[in-house]
């Protein structure tokens, strides 16, 4: 019976299934055909799309709708779609479209024609219809900048405070859709046009903080000259990316007051008809080369001639990119580059020894007579002569580098031996030293220490310079050359040609000091030559690279085609000054 039940229910008539229509191709229509939105509109809607019903036969909970949006005449190949859930409508705020428009890499400011069409289906994508094509022209906008300073208050800049802030910044983000923004700020004076600015870059970061060196350096870039006062202009700048290529929006402009500083610079040089190497350029060294007191003053003793002659500093030998100099013969403010007096920085009233000091902290230079040593002498249970006074020249008696310079290689002996530092041989009346085994502040007279200068605490062969400029002195382990004891030059451009032993005397230097080998003599012009610590023995040998004079180098260092000697034939004055490092040809 269940059987048959079953057969029986099997073969019952069921009625017709219902039909439904199909639907129909929705009309699209927009509130407006062109849109020009602002920041301000971000957050309003400025884009309400509607279309009619697609008369599914279903209610509006299953129906599906794609609205599609591309560059005019695209076919809508590169389309962004936005799918809409039941609703006939759509609308975007000022930012939806903003982003949108941003993503199509469109530029900010530019009007653009946007075509837009909807797709409608059922909810499982059945029945699709799409509708007409409406075109609305869009044109993207970019967020401002509001560049805040940390004060707006004037500004002096201070060499002593350089690694300190001078001010900071903050800004608002200035997004464009998805993409990388990046931020720079700009610096120009107050009525430039920010051509050519000073710019730092931050990245996405959106503060900054400069320090008073950093500005310096960027506000005299510009053209301002050390210790003026100057209106600046500061802008911020947004970048597309971080190549910096592609700027998007300036910010309004802030401006401060900023008094400069002159910058200290690494070295400085004298140049000028007032000194003894005249106006050639680069100058001679270490004679026109001042010493570094501190991190902000230099200091030099030369002979400077009369007026009318003059002179100039040079942070930069053999350049006349910069310079400094004053308008008095005494001293004074500090002036670089375009302040300096076109007739440069005039010479004392009389020739004669001056100690010239110039601080980039005060901007200001003095220009003082001095008397100095004209001979400096060590002597101590440190040196190889002992406490015997004379002691032995020319082995403890120093090289003047420059006026008021001198330098010595010397065996000192450990501690506790000491020494001192003699004006003239064979006197105790005046006396220099230090209290410091590794240099520090010279003394003189009854300020030297009744102990003396310690030696240092390992005997060996050290290089001691006593700065008269700088009121200075340093004592370092030497690790130059060897210096000899006596010297000889070989080679064709000598008398005695490439034959040794070397002909004595003729052929021997004299030994000027514990440091310093002098020979005048004649030399065949464009021929070559060595220096021996030896004669008759080729173990070892001195020489350079150059026929004026440079560096010395010792054994293998020395060119296989010798030094070279001057172009022309002539009696030549040769110089070699191990404490330096150097030789000159004259």
């Amino acid at each position: 019976m269940v059987s048959a039940a079953a057969i029986f229910a099997a073969c019952t008539k069921m009625d017709k299934l219902p039909y439904y229509k199909n639907g129909s191709a929705v009309t699209l229509s927009s509130n407006v055909t062109a849109i020009t939105p602002t920041a301000a509109d971000s957050s309003n809607t400025v884009l309400t799309l509607t279309w009619t019903s697609p008369n599914y036969a279903t209610d509006s909970a299953h129906q599906k709708f794609i609205v599609e949006i591309d560059s005019a005449g695209r076919n809508f190949t590169h389309a962004m779609s936005f799918e809409v859930d039941g609703p006939l409508t759509v609308s975007f705020t000022g930012s939806q479209l903003n982003n949108m428009l941003a993503g199509f890499g469109f530029a900010a400011g530019t009007a653009f024609g946007m075509d837009i069409r909807v797709t409608s289906s059922y909810a499982n994508n059945n029945e699709q219809y799409q509708s007409n094509v409406i075109t609305v022209t869009m044109t993207p906008y970019l967020v401002p900048i509001t560049l805040t300073p940390s004060s707006t208050n004037p500004i002096t800049l201070s060499v002593t405070s350089g690694s300190s802030e001078a001010v900071s910044f903050n800004w608002n983000a200035s997004a464009y859709g998805s993409n990388e923004i990046d931020y720079a700020l700009q610096v120009d004076t107050v009525g430039g046009t920010f051509a050519n600015p000073q710019v730092f870059k931050y990245g996405t970061a959106l503060s900054a903080s400069l320090i008073q060196n950093d500005l310096n350096v960027a506000i005299i870039n510009l053209g301002v000259l050390g210790g003026a006062t100057k209106g600046i202009q500061f802008r911020v700048v947004s970048y597309l990316g971080s190549s910096y290529t592609n700027p998007l929006v300036y910010s309004a402009p802030v401006n401060i007051t900023v008094t400069t500083y002159v910058p200290v610079p690494d070295n400085l040089y004298i140049v000028g008809d007032a000194t003894p190497g005249g106006w050639n350029n680069p100058v001679p060294v270490p004679s026109q080369q001042f010493t570094k007191v501190d991190a902000y003053s230099f200091s030099l003793i030369v002979n400077l001639n009369a007026p009318p002659t003059s002179y100039l500093f040079l942070p930069v030998n053999g350049s006349w990119d910069h310079k400094y100099g004053g308008a008095s013969a005494t001293g004074g403010t500090l002036l670089k580059d375009g302040q300096v007096p076109g007739s440069n920085t005039p010479a004392p009233a009389t020739a004669g020894l001056y100690k010239i000091t110039v601080n980039f902290q005060t901007n200001s230079y003095s220009v003082t007579p001095i008397t100095v040593p004209s001979n400096l002498y060590i002597v101590g249970d440190a040196t190889q002569g002992g406490w015997n006074n004379p002691v032995p020249t020319p082995s403890q008696q120093f090289t003047q580098i420059s006026p008021g310079v001198f330098g010595m290689i010397a065996n000192l002996n450990a501690a506790p031996a000491s020494y001192l530092f003699l004006p003239v041989n064979g006197d105790w009346s005046h006396k220099y030293g230090g209290s410091s085994a590794s240099g520090g502040t010279l003394l003189a007279d009854n300020d030297v220490p009744g102990s003396n200068t310690p030696a240092p605490l390992t005997a060996g062969l050290y290089k001691i310079i006593v700065n008269f400029a700088s009121n200075t002195y340093t004592v370092t382990p030497y690790t130059g050359v060897p210096v000899p004891s006596s010297l000889y030059i070989v080679g064709d451009a000598t008398a005695g040609g490439w034959n040794n032993p070397v002909p004595v005397p003729s052929q021997q230097f004299t030994q000027m000091s514990n440091g310093d080998f002098k020979i005048t003599m004649p030399l065949n012009g464009g021929k070559s030559y060595l220096f021996l610590p030896v004669n008759g023995d080729w173990t070892n040998k001195y020489g350079g690279t150059s026929s004026s004079g440079g560096t010395i180098l010792y054994d293998n260092d020395v060119p296989g085609s010798n030094t070279p000697a001057p172009s022309s034939d002539g009696t030549y004055t040769i110089d070699v000054n191990f404490v330096t490092g150097t030789y000159t040809v004259q």
